[in-house]
C-alpha cells in the first residue's frame, strides 16, 4: 500500500473484533514510530506495548477515551528530564510533537497490516503513568489502541474546501488550483 493510499483510507477504530494483534505486526508498528522524526533529534521517547487483558482493562478504567477494550495499546512516552536537557527550554514541545510524529508513522503502517488504530488523549496521566510503571520523569502523552476492525471502516469526515485552507506564496494567494487540487477538501 502506497503512502497517499494509507493516509487517505486511515480511520479512526474504537471497536475491535475479538482477535489479537501478531506479536510482528506490533512489532512493525514499534519501529515505525521509532523511526518518526525527532526535533533537535533529542530522541526522548518510550514505547510501551500493552496487550494482557488485565493491563488494558486497568488503562480503560483511567482512559475515557477509551470506548472498548481494544486488543493492544501502544502507550507513547516522553521522558522529560532527556527531552529539557537536550532540547533545552523548546524540549517539552519538542518531545510532545516527536510523540505525535510518532503517533502517525503507527497510524499508517497499521493502515498498512490491515489495522485500526485510534489516538487517545483523554485518560489521567499519573493513574497511566503508575499502572505502566514509568519512572518519575517518563510521562505517557498518548495512547494508540491497536487491533482489526469489527466492522466496515467508518465513512470519512468531510474536509473543508480545499480553496478554503490552501494558499500560495502568501494567504489568501491562488493556493488550490494552482496546485492541481480541484474541487473539495475530500479524496
Amino acid at each position: 500500500m502506497d503512502v497517499i493510499t494509507a493516509i487517505l483510507e486511515r480511520r479512526s477504530v474504537r471497536r475491535f473484533a475479538r482477535r489479537g494483534v501478531e506479536p510482528e505486526k506490533l512489532g512493525h508498528l514499534v519501529k515505525a514510530a521509532i523511526w518518526a522524526p525527532s526535533g533537535s533529534n533529542i530522541q526522548a521517547l518510550h514505547f510501551i506495548v500493552v496487550t494482557a487483558p488485565d493491563m488494558l482493562t486497568a488503562l480503560k478504567s483511567v482512559a475515557p477515551g477509551l470506548f472498548s477494550l481494544p486488543p493492544a495499546v501502544i502507550a507513547i512516552c516522553v521522558d522529560r528530564q532527556r527531552a529539557m536537557s537536550k532540547g533545552g527550554t523548546g524540549g517539552s514541545l519538542l518531545g510532545m510533537m516527536d510523540a505525535c510524529f510518532a503517533a502517525q508513522n503507527i497510524l499508517l503502517a497499521a493502515q498498512a497490516e490491515g489495522l485500526g488504530t485510534c489516538v487517545i488523549r483523554s485518560f489521567h496521566q499519573g493513574s497511566v503513568r503508575t499502572l505502566l510503571q514509568c519512572p518519575q520523569e517518563v510521562v505517557p502523552e498518548l495512547l494508540v489502541t491497536v487491533g482489526y476492525p469489527e466492522e466496515p471502516l467508518p465513512r470519512a469526515p468531510r474536509r473543508r474546501p480545499w480553496s478554503e485552507v490552501v494558499h500560495l506564496e502568501r494567504y489568501a494567494g491562488a493556493g488550490a488550483s494552482a496546485l492541481g487540487l480541484e474541487g473539495g477538501g475530500d479524496p
